[in-house]
């Protein structure tokens, strides 16, 4: 697969790959309902309900409570958003299976069931992005605080995927630009700094 560089992130030649549209109940489901797997304007309204989701909670407090919990990200952020934190776990197994290149597992399927009833049990868009950011938290910023506890600046997702104008899926290096660039960059760019934080200062407590 083609290497490409994070300039590629800016052009509106190269989209994201695009996922198959999916009733709920799934992970089929949640990839095509978040805003990481769309494109133009159904992307925007998507960003916008996660961009609402952040706007809930202060990072400053997501870092004190980092460093007072020193679990994992993904428990902090579900509590700030008022969820349990014993989301965790079906968090954790739907993140192997999140990316669209990655198999669907019978057991993700059911984690996703369970984390839709945990946000109100309705599978609409905004409970599918909320998920989302809680997905998206989990292996990122786990790497992003082995990163900082060990001193290293390469990203924790050091590459992404797009579909080249031709039709050709290259990856693209996030090197320097560890929370991407153009529309689909990280809208939690500061929560997770928060959060990377928060760990990281109750690890070397």
């Amino acid at each position: 697969m083609p290497l490409m560089s994070h300039a590629v992130l800016t052009d509106p030649e190269f989209v994201v790959p695009p996922v198959p549209d999916s009733p709920p109940g799934g992970v089929a489901w949640l990839r095509s309902s978040v805003a990481r797997f769309s494109s133009g304007a159904v992307h925007c309204r998507r960003r916008d309900l996660a961009v609402v989701e952040l706007a809930s909670v202060d990072p400053n407090g997501l870092r004190l409570r980092a460093a007072e919990r020193g679990d994992g990200p993904v428990e902090v952020l579900a509590e700030a958003l008022g969820l349990p934190a014993n989301v965790a776990d079906d968090v954790t197994v739907v993140a192997k299976s999140y990316q669209p290149h990655t198999a669907i597992t019978e057991d993700a399927d059911r984690a996703v069931a369970r984390l839709v009833e945990a946000c109100g049990g309705v599978a609409d868009e905004a409970t599918a992005n909320r998920i989302g950011l809680l997905v998206q938290a989990c292996d990122a910023t786990k790497a992003l605080v082995a990163n900082m506890v060990a001193g290293r600046t390469d990203p924790p997702v050091p590459l992404t995927r797009r579909v080249a104008p031709d039709g050709t899926l290259v990856e693209v290096s996030l090197a320097e630009v560890p929370f991407g660039i153009g529309p689909h960059a990280c809208p939690g760019r500061e929560h997770a700094l928060a959060l990377a934080a928060g760990l990281v200062e109750a690890r070397t407590r």
